[in-house]
């Protein structure tokens, strides 16, 4: 799991970057894309803020429907929480055109092996989070899954989302779907962890108590996080190893939603004998 640095933010100009984007994209055609995702990888690799703002605007003004683009400007400008999801889901449908009706009908099951179709990929995964950190959980396990179904293979991790999702609305159904076709709780904190909150939900303490001994195996640092006796940084770890405390610090981050709509769980697992790295 990659986390984005962050950049520093330019100052905030009258126009929003949302209806900037509205008014350039109004009746525009794609323009220079390639050149403009070119820009765009150079923003990615710049060093310096200023540098990668700079090479974003002029890859909008080339192609005013690059995603990437828009979604990196997003970054240098601060955007209200209904504001950011509008424009997420506006590129969301910009990204759906760029690729036409033909690509979803026969790259569907693959589709983050197609480089045109990462832009839309990398939209629709931030409009997932954002709906699930705003707690608006429906709508995010809709574009989870119907990411999921582009893309089994699930390089971006959308899964991990989808199942915090599932557990916060308690869709126990959807979360062993998940479990059964993704078998990693031997060696990922997020799905040890979160089976030990279904195991919990199911009515089953026997089997949860035993998913919490797995899971203390699995990363003997992840409980401190989840009972809030360790504040997580500020910032996310970029990398991690698993069983590391990192890699606790990234289960937490993605579970706290499913696990904060239950304090019962937490109560209950602030009541079993730790034997954990504190």
């Amino acid at each position: 799991m990659i986390m984005e640095r962050k950049k520093e933010k330019k100052p905030i100009r009258p126009e929003s970057v949302l209806r900037r984007m509205e008014r350039m994209m109004g009746g525009a055609g794609k323009g220079k894309d390639r050149e403009a995702q070119d820009l765009v990888y150079d923003a990615w690799e710049a060093a310096d803020g200023d540098e990668a703002y700079d090479l974003l605007v002029r890859a909008v003004e080339l192609d005013p429907t690059n995603v990437d683009a828009w979604l990196g400007l997003m970054d240098f400008e601060p955007v209200e929480d209904d504001e950011r999801i509008e424009m997420l889901r506006q590129l969301v449908d910009i990204g759906e055109k760029n690729l036409g009706k033909r690509v979803f009908k026969e790259d569907k099951g693959h589709f983050w092996g197609l480089l045109e179709t990462r832009p839309y990929m990398r939209a629709r995964s931030q409009l997932a989070l954002r709906l699930m950190e705003l707690g608006r959980f429906k709508e995010s396990i809709a574009e989870h899954e119907g990411m999921l179904e582009l893309n089994p293979n699930d390089n971006q991790g959308v899964r991990y989302g989808l199942m915090s999702c599932y557990l916060a609305v308690k869709r126990l159904d959807g979360a062993r779907r998940l479990f059964e076709q993704y078998d990693e709780r031997k060696y990922s904190a997020i799905w040890a962890w979160a089976y030990v909150l279904a195991r919990f939900l199911s009515g089953n303490l026997k089997a949860a108590e035993k998913a919490l001994q797995d899971a203390r195996k699995q990363n003997p640092h992840a409980q401190a996080y989840f009972l809030g006796h360790r504040k997580p940084p500020k910032s996310m770890p970029g990398s991690y190893s698993i069983g590391s405390r990192e890699e606790a610090i990234l289960a937490w981050d993605i579970l706290q939603h499913a696990w904060k709509k239950h304090p019962d769980a937490q109560a209950w697992l602030g009541a079993q004998k730790s034997g954990t790295k504190e």
